[in-house]
């Protein structure tokens, strides 16, 4: 290596160093969970679990409750649960339950290891403890832990619906060597800088028109700036570089878990194939495998119909946990 190569690479790796320490310090500035705005226009109730505290949001009523469940991202929270929200609080008088989870949010967001089964002992917590037997209405992967508090607490779970739930795609998360480079790369610093970086609203927005809406038109600019506030807040780089490393999904999820659930659920997904995020390959074979207790219902938009086309979403939704006809056991 000649004399230049050797400064070139001294300079990279000082330039490195001065990029990772600013953004350790700006991290530690960053203000704490429980300052973000609410995401929803209802109480807040807190629930310390053994993984750490959670933020719940609230409304009473009268009936069975109702849980919504907000996906898994570089920026998830309720947020993207508003529009049907909204919703059942005008229409219904039932309780209203939302959950910030672990991690997300007004939720604790310590630096700490963030598993599958962190996040089910997290809402079997909620629903033992606080809620008690409910409806649950699940974004993506957070339908999977819905699903599997659902399989094994079948006494706390009346129905659930799964709005683009993940497990259905031919391919899971990164690659092995991915996921490894995401690991490695936090353990050195290396995942809050681009965090940081892909969490402005010019970066969202454009994920959010490319990979998650079919409507390009239809990304809402509350979701955007919702969601780079809620990136701006101390811890919040940690859970989602689990969800990013693929450590979050699990296995198999649609034989052991979906092919096995003996709730009534609902699964909606796009009506029309688009390029986003999630695929569905594996659809057609689960409900086969469940014919009793899977519906599907096929909708208008991308992967929040419910903020890209609400009135098929939310009529589908209505249908099902009014029907009472459908069997509970």
């Amino acid at each position: 290596m000649n004399g230049s190569s050797s400064r070139w690479l001294a300079w990279t790796a000082v330039g490195a160093a001065a990029a990772a320490g600013a953004t350790t310090a700006y991290h530690r500035s960053l203000p704490p969970a429980h300052t973000l705005d609410p995401a929803l226009n209802l109480d807040s109730r807190i629930l310390d679990t053994t993984h750490g505290r959670v933020h719940l949001y609230h409304r009473p009523g009268m009936g069975t409750p109702i849980v919504f469940l907000h996906s898994f991202n570089a920026v998830a929270s309720p947020m993207e649960m508003r529009p049907l929200v909204e919703h059942y609080a005008e229409a219904t008088d039932r309780p209203l339950w939302a959950l910030d989870w672990l991690g997300f949010g007004r939720s604790e967001r310590t630096r700490r290891r963030y598993t599958p089964q962190t996040y089910h002992d997290v809402l079997y917590a909620v629903l033992s403890d606080t809620v008690g037997p409910a409806d649950l209405v699940a974004c993506s992967l957070g339908s999977e832990f819905a699903a599997s508090v659902a399989l094994q607490a079948a006494s706390l779970v009346r129905r659930c619906v799964f709005i683009a739930p993940t497990g259905l795609s031919a391919k899971r998360g990164p690659s092995p060597f991915g996921r490894l480079a995401v690991k490695t790369a936090a353990t050195v610093g290396g995942f809050t800088l681009p965090y940081f970086w892909l969490t402005r609203p010019s970066s969202l927005r454009r994920y959010l028109a490319a990979q998650v809406f079919q409507d390009a038109e239809a990304v809402p600019e509350a979701l955007v700036y919702y969601g780079a506030q809620t990136a701006r807040i101390y811890g919040a780089p940690y859970a989602p570089r689990h969800f990013v490393d693929g450590s979050l999904f699990q296995r198999n999820i649609d034989t052991e878990v979906y092919a096995r659930l003996y709730r009534p659920t609902l699964i909606l997904t796009p009506e029309t194939p688009a390029p986003t995020v999630q695929r569905f390959d594996r659809l057609s074979a689960l409900k086969q495998a469940n014919p009793r207790y899977i519906t599907h219902t096929a909708v208008p938009g991308g992967l929040l119909p419910h903020w890209e086309r609400p009135e098929s979403t939310l009529h589908a939704i209505d249908h099902f946990l009014d029907d009472a006809n459908a069997p509970d056991d």
